[in-house]
């Protein structure tokens, strides 16, 4: 992750959102303090991530999955919901 100051993103906001776009992460440095720029991709997958770990029910399941021998799961088809 780069960092960068604030007057320097200011000139190079174009340049730093392809650089956000090409999946680096960057920190612009204020006097009052930090914030991070993302790409919207990741962060709609933080937000995802988020919201499946802050599920007890979700975790049950993971944890439940990893004890189940292949063979004994069970299969269904997305199309058929």
């Amino acid at each position: 992750m780069s960092a960068v100051h604030i007057t320097q993103a200011r000139k190079d906001m174009y340049a730093l959102i392809d650089r956000v776009l090409d999946g680096e992460s960057i920190t612009i440095t204020t006097k009052k303090g930090s914030v991070v720029m993302i790409s919207e991709s990741d962060w709609e997958g933080i937000k995802e991530t988020l919201y499946l770990l802050s599920d007890p029910d979700f975790l049950n399941d993971v944890r439940e999955s990893r004890n189940t021998p292949v063979s004994e799961m069970e299969t269904w088809d997305w199309r058929t919901l």
